[in-house]
């Protein structure tokens, strides 16, 4: 790690987001540099991370500001998480939110910010950093993983394949692709039939999601929990849950995975997109296909899935996915700090294969600007 000068340490402080002490300074802070429909400048949201976290400490939200001229010109917070790594657990935290005023940039209070976060924890993970937040996390010691992927299903062919990110050459396959996909999806429809799973509309999780997690977990080495207080808060206490639909496929009575799904436009086309899900490596492409036959009844022309899961890469791909490391804007960078003493959980922590990511990890999902219907 770049040794970071005093200087720039100056007027760092933690404090409470929700407190009076700061309330209407960093409420001005955040809503001059965050967009006007961004989750950073909604009170309610606010809530939902910093007070109702399932795997928040004792010492509340670890929320970092820098203050110049008794001004505050910089913010960085720690989402804590419970990492699973192998066989060991882990407290560890997700860095979000890192913004400095174009006025101090350069001038080192990013670098400084960023480094109380990494000195929190020994395992920090970042999956939304902006072009210029980027390099000075690169700088500040993380290591890049690689881009998270994006895989698109078309579910509507003729509208799906018209959306403005579809190659020109994949669109003039269309009269070809059309037909395959609907025997794919017939196909596979019949198998998951056959082999007895269904998908099941739920209004809340329940004591399902412990057993999904059990069931599901040893088969990812890195992965946050995802138990049932984990995908109720990260979930069901979302301020946009009414946005949200939630499944589970179910196999007689028992459960192997669940799906969330928010419906989206892009370029004024209805299309869905998970927000997160879990299942074991051979049920995530059944669970993916039965979400998008719901999007589909729903009048969702594409589905996108931005997840990192080797193990199912390719059959999400045999299965009519479209794979990709970028949506036409910035590609979504995986980069993770580990200062974690046992070798195994850093060997592990640092092999980008190893990780189980959706767009549920993080503020990836709930931070992204996207469009609502």
């Amino acid at each position: 790690m770049v040794r970071i000068p005093e200087r720039f340490k100056v007027g760092i402080e933690r404090v409470d987001p929700l407190g009076t002490e700061v309330a209407d300074e960093l409420d001005a802070f955040q809503r001059a540099h965050f967009p006007p429909n961004g989750r950073q400048v909604a009170p309610a949201n606010r809530t939902w991370l910093y007070t109702q976290n399932a795997h928040a400490g004792p010492d509340g939200p670890a929320f970092w500001v820098c203050k110049r001229d008794g001004n505050i010109v910089g913010q960085q917070t720690e989402l804590p998480v419970e990492l699973q790594v192998g066989d060991a657990t882990r407290s560890a935290s997700w860095a979000i939110d890192l913004m400095v005023d174009p006025k101090w940039r350069l001038r080192g209070v990013g670098p400084a910010l960023i480094e109380k976060v990494l000195n929190n924890h020994t395992i920090v993970g970042v999956l939304y950093a902006s072009k210029d937040g980027y390099p000075a996390f690169l700088n500040s010691g993380c290591i890049d993983l690689g881009p998270m992927p994006v895989y698109r299903r078309p579910l509507d062919p003729r509208r799906a394949l018209q959306l403005p990110r579809v190659p020109a050459t994949l669109r003039r396959l269309a009269p070809v692709l059309a037909p395959a996909l609907r025997l794919a999806d017939g196909a596979f429809a019949l198998g998951t039939r056959l082999a007895g799973a269904r998908l099941v509309a739920v209004a809340a999780f329940d004591e399902r999601s412990d057993e999904v997690w059990a069931a599901c977990s040893s088969a990812y080495p890195v992965l946050a929990r995802r138990d049932l207080p984990a995908v109720r808060w990260k979930i069901d206490q979302r301020p946009d849950r009414d946005q949200l639909s939630c499944y589970y496929l179910m196999r007689g009575g028992r459960a192997l995975g669940y799906v969330v799904l928010r419906p989206t436009l892009s370029s004024g086309e209805r299309t869905a997109v998970v927000v997160d899900y879990l299942a074991a490596p051979r049920w995530v492409a059944p669970l993916l296909l039965a979400a998008g036959r719901a999007a589909a009844r729903d009048g969702a022309a594409a589905l996108s899935v931005r997840t990192r899961n080797r193990w199912t890469d390719r059959a999400l791909r045999r299965v009519g996915f479209l794979r990709s490391v970028s949506d036409g804007e910035y590609p979504i960078h995986h980069l993770v700090h580990c200062t974690d003493p046992d070798e195994a959980v850093a060997q592990l922590v640092l092999d980008p294969d190893s990780w189980f990511l959706t767009a549920g990890d993080g503020d990836l999902e709930s931070g992204m600007p996207h469009e609502r219907l």
